[in-house]
């Protein structure tokens, strides 16, 4: 992750007012785009972010770590499984750190909290210098495991770390060396399987000099053990080789928390296509998913290409009860130039916004979909969840803004509960909080309680007074999601990387109720109702409404003052699924509640009509 500048002032006009109110984004002036820069290299020189008199704050939250590693991935990357809740409450968690002045080196930060409380940072695991990016997972019946990579030009390796006993013992480390030649193995991404997730499972990217045919390439190893033996050592998977990529972008790739032997990681989401390649034998064979279809390939890039929208490189993926693949990913828009600014290259526009949700009974996506200029195209097929929010329509982003490599929203993380809800959360330009210069960035989150169908509206997770002067970002989410949302994230007080200042890991748990826009109602035996999507509303919503079996259903809508605006019998409903809509569109904006009754019990929920 860079800090870029914008290259002039960006202006961004909202479109009418509705729950998809979001700016319109993009640039169709060149001037608002910014080239891409290369990869930062593994050792992990970052730059200097523009300087700034930080603001003061007090703090009240668990800092569970810090680092004067200014950033936790980079280059619209993503970050890798970083935090773990287990079944009876313990956590987890680890992040890339480094001391003040570089003492000690760069490595794997870790805390460990045993139910009560966080019983203390360590502040590098293994010691080794130089290490970072670790990818932290459960082992064996109670152990956890720990990977990250020592680079070192042409020889560095992944080390694999665990212990038989979460939070205590002796780590025990085992050195997966790269391939024979001049390779690294670098920017990796681990996670385990199995009845007591004996198996890891692990993507790393070999550095340094080309393999077979790449100038990186992504592969893949499996062990039985732990990383002490590999039974799959090395492979590319089909769909990922010469064939299909010159050269494979590091931290591009992450993986879905494992189900039985069904396992799963999402690639790219790039300038090029966005893919998911998923398993149902433990690794043994892959199933290549497309996700989004991007118009150009490795192999077909004009010098000058139309600019057309895509995703910025972070993405996230998950695993439901029944298998079934869920994907989050930042937009972005990209144009290659080599025509009108030689030696040009890929540009991105760093104004661009939009999350966008999949899953595998949507067809694919494309360029036209995800669309270069609004938001409208996303949001009719039910893909948009996350802008930047609220809404403004006189937004002006600084010159100088950082940027990060990517959009205003990005770096998702997911986590799914055992009743398949999903919770989202993010990073997001938050227009509410500035230093006096630029503009922080907050963490945001969603759910969606129907498996993706409909979403309950987006929360800052950051409003508490005391990140009043805070960036907060690099968002990790427990993937298992128990009684709570588990986060952990970096927080400092100057927006953009690299400014030398001590940055605090903290660790953040939120009712599941908190990622509900207007918090839920009891649901009564026997049904439930979602909170309506979109809220607030212009013109039409819908709600859900599951029934465990036929039931004849009303549906009432009220004003502030009780009066009946809206009353609606729906008939006999099938078990399962069923959706409402609603037609507002000739009521006053304000505040108005929706009331739906099943036989001889109703729900009551909140929603916002917009002025």
């Amino acid at each position: 992750m860079r800090n870029l500048s914008l290259l002039l002032i960006l202006v961004m006009a909202v479109n009418s007012a509705m729950t998809q109110n979001h700016y319109v984004t993009g640039s169709k002036d060149l001037k608002g785009r910014v080239l891409a820069e290369k990869q930062i290299s593994p050792d992990g020189k970052i730059p200097i972010a523009t300087p700034f008199i930080p603001g003061q704050k007090s703090r009240s939250i668990t800092a569970i770590g810090q680092t004067w590693y200014d950033t936790q991935t980079y280059n619209s990357g993503n970050e890798m499984n970083r935090i773990y809740e287990y079944p009876d409450g313990t956590i987890g968690a680890t992040w890339i750190g480094k001391g003040e002045s570089g003492v000690p080196d760069r490595g794997t930060g870790y805390n460990y909290f045993d139910g009560t409380s966080w019983t203390g940072e360590v502040d590098h695991l293994g010691g080794d210098p130089n290490n970072g990016f670790p990818s932290y997972a459960p082992w064996g019946a109670n152990g956890e495991v720990v990977a990250h990579y020592q680079y070192i030009a042409n020889t560095g390796p992944i080390k694999i770390l665990r212990r038989d006993n979460k939070g205590t013992g002796t780590w025990q480390e085992s050195v997966l060396s790269p391939p024979a030649g001049n390779h690294s193995l670098v920017w990796h991404s681990m996670i385990t399987s199995g009845q007591n997730h004996e198996y890891l499972h692990l993507l790393a990217l070999v550095y340094d000099d080309p393999y077979m045919g790449q100038d990186d390439a992504l592969l893949y190893y499996r062990s039985p053990d732990g990383g002490q033996t590999w039974d799959i050592n090395g492979v590319i998977i089909d769909g990922l080789g010469v064939d299909h990529f010159l050269t494979i972008p590091g931290l591009k790739y992450s993986w879905a928390q494992p189900l039985g032997d069904t396992i799963a990681f999402c690639f790219g989401f790039d300038s090029y296509d966005g893919l998911v390649f998923k398993s149902t034998d433990n690794g043994t064979t892959w199933q290549k998913i497309v996700v989004y279809q991007s118009p150009f390939t490795p192999f077909n890039v004009p010098d000058l290409s139309p600019e057309y929208a895509g995703g910025d490189g972070s993405s996230a993926i998950a695993l439901d009860s029944h298998g079934k693949v869920h994907v989050v990913f930042g937009r972005m828009n990209h144009i290659h130039d080599v025509v009108t600014t030689p030696p040009g290259g890929w540009y991105f526009y760093p104004a661009t916004e939009g999350l966008i949700y999949w899953n595998e009974d949507m067809p694919p996506l494309d360029s036209t979909i995800i669309s270069s200029f609004t938001l409208d195209s996303l949001a009719a097929h039910g893909n948009l969840i996350g802008w930047v929010y609220p809404p403004d329509t006189g937004l002006v982003i600084p010159s100088g803004q950082p940027n990060y490599g990517v959009g205003l929203t990005t770096g998702p993380q997911i986590g799914v509960d055992a009743d398949d809800k999903l919770f989202v959360v993010w990073a997001a330009l938050a227009p509410q909080y500035s230093d006096g210069t630029y503009f922080y960035r907050h963490l945001y989150g969603t759910s969606s309680y129907d498996g993706g169908i409909t979403w309950n509206g987006i929360r800052d997770l950051n409003t508490d007074p005391v990140f009043a002067f805070s960036e907060c970002v690099f968002p990790a989410v427990a993937p298992i999601v128990g009684q709570k949302i588990q986060v952990v994230f970096q927080e400092d007080d100057i927006p953009g990387t690299g400014a030398g200042n001590k940055n605090f890991i903290d660790h953040m748990d939120f009712d599941k109720d908190y990622f509900v826009g207007v918090p839920a109602a009891p649901q009564p035996a026997g049904f439930s109702v979602t909170q309506n999507y979109p809220n607030p509303v212009i013109n039409s919503t819908r709600i859900g409404v599951r029934l465990e079996q036929v039931a004849a259903v009303s549906l009432t809508v009220t004003n502030l003052a009780g009066q009946v605006v809206m009353q609606r019998d729906m008939g006999r409903m099938s078990s399962g699924n069923n959706y409402i809509t609603m037609d507002l569109s000739g009521l006053a904006g304000g505040f108005y509640f929706y009331t739906v009754r099943v036989n001889d019990q109703s729900v009551t929920h909140k929603m916002i009509l917009d002025e």
